[in-house]
């Protein structure tokens, strides 16, 4: 099988030369598609070194539909979506990510985030919390004991069974976690996915606790929108991450403590209020959430 890779832009000149340099590098030998957002800055000079280079009106932009269109240009049996700011561990990375694939094992499988140097500490366990050393293998079985984290999932770096893909329909056209959505539908049509701990990319968020707010907001807006989700519930995973991250910090860095708190207020807060987004005036939707085209392409 063949492996493309396909990564959406927007004004990445600073993370886009090393991610290239490292997937021509990549034993998997993947072809290299860049689907471009009309950045401001060189990301498209940059980008036409890749395989194949397109770019779009960045008020189009959609985290499913573009992903759809690079669905479209790539070649490969197995397609891998990367963000513009994951760095592969090593040559590797690839071709370990999509082996289960290859053997016909899963029809998904995602990629473990370590946090690069210099990530501040609750970003840190964030990162160790929601992708552990350990990989696991998830079917449709495990609902009723791990509820919506059966679904889990992240285009930071995923590979996918091009054909299933399409079968459930590609992405979907949502605000964001269109990744969580199609692992859904592939699990609840009877795959299997994995969550492959040997596949490791660098990978981290430096959010501010705006940011964050802006980020659960739109996941809220999300969960409105697709609220047959929410009969699987989390099964108490907020609050284990709440009071582990509390007692790793505490152990480790308790000077961060406070900052961590607001952290999570603000995500609280934010996913409160994005479930509730219709109540709204629809002016603010796109402040509050940060990604004015969406509601600018009626979707409330």
């Amino acid at each position: 099988m063949r492996v493309s890779v396909v990564i959406p832009t927007l004004n990445a000149e600073d993370k886009l030369p090393h991610l290239l340099d490292s997937l021509r590098k990549q034993t998997a030998n993947p072809e290299i598609i860049v689907v471009d957002s009309s950045s401001s800055d060189r990301t498209p000079d940059i980008g036409k070194g890749a395989d194949v280079f397109v770019q779009i009106p960045r008020s189009k932009f959609n985290h499913g539909l573009t992903r759809n269109f690079g669905l479209e240009l790539a070649s490969g049996e197995v397609v891998v979506f990367m963000s513009q700011d994951a760095l592969p561990e090593n040559e590797l990375t690839l071709e370990t990510l999509v082996q289960p694939i290859f053997e016909g094992k899963v029809v998904l499988a995602y990629a473990r985030h370590i946090p690069p140097p210099g990530t501040k500490p609750p970003e840190v366990f964030f990162r160790l919390f929601s992708y552990p050393p350990k990989s696991e293998i998830r079917h449709r079985d495990m609902l009723s004991q791990m509820g919506l984290r059966v679904f889990s999932n992240s285009n930071v770096c995923a590979a996918y069974l091009k054909e299933k893909l399409l079968e459930v329909g590609g992405f979907p056209k949502v605000i964001l976690s269109e990744d969580l959505l199609v692992a859904a539908k592939l699990i609840l049509a009877g795959y299997r996915t994995m969550y492959n701990a040997d596949a490791k990319v660098y990978h981290a968020h430096n959010f501010t606790p705006l940011a964050l707010f802006r980020r659960y907001f739109s996941i809220g807006v999300f969960y409105a929108e697709n609220s047959w989700l929410r009969k699987y519930g989390g099964r108490g995973d907020t609050l284990r991450f709440f009071f582990q991250e509390l007692l790793y910090l505490a152990e480790n860095y308790p000077l961060w403590i406070p900052y961590a708190l607001l952290e999570n207020f603000a995500r609280f807060l934010g996913l409160i209020l994005g479930y509730n987004y219709r109540l709204f005036p629809r002016s603010l939707l796109s402040t509050l959430s940060g990604y004015p085209n969406y509601f600018n392409q009626a979707n409330v």
